[in-house]
């Protein structure tokens, strides 16, 4: 492998991992609330997947997909980059991205919400007459 191949590999390698970061915390932004939730498990597994599948493809473009240890480390530094300078900024951005989706996603989220207060109030009247049905066969029965 050249020179110029070896630079383009680590290159690619520590911008991957400064993006990888970024994309993994906002993901992890998104999905605060689900702690730990087998949902936010799941789509974190995903991510890692395609994550994974994306660096591969990008070394196969570049190098012919050879992996060498280096790469890995440039990714490593990216990624200590990102969390020791950059964090601070990009949660700025983050929460700026997280408004946006939400505001995007609110007529969703109250048809969403109606539709849950409906099922609610209607499992609520089904209950009462349901309960007073059941006293009534009790009561024939005796």
């Amino acid at each position: 492998m050249d020179l110029i191949r070896q630079i383009q590999g680590i290159s690619y390698s520590l911008v991957y991992g400064f993006v990888f970061t970024f994309v993994y915390s906002l993901i992890n932004r998104l999905f605060y609330k689900y702690h730990q939730c087998i949902i936010r498990l799941f789509l974190q597994i995903i991510i890692g997947v395609i994550f994974g599948y994306i660096y591969y493809l990008g070394l196969l473009k570049i190098n012919n997909g050879v992996i060498r240890i280096y790469f890995f480390v440039s990714m490593l530094i990216g990624y200590i980059l990102y969390l020791n300078y950059y964090n601070y900024y990009m949660f700025i951005l983050i929460e700026l991205i997280v408004k946006m989706i939400k505001y995007i996603l609110r007529p969703i989220i109250f048809l969403f919400r109606k539709v849950n207060g409906i099922i609610k109030r209607v499992k609520k009247v089904m209950r009462w007459p349901k309960e007073k049905f059941s006293k009534q066969s009790k009561d024939s029965c005796t």
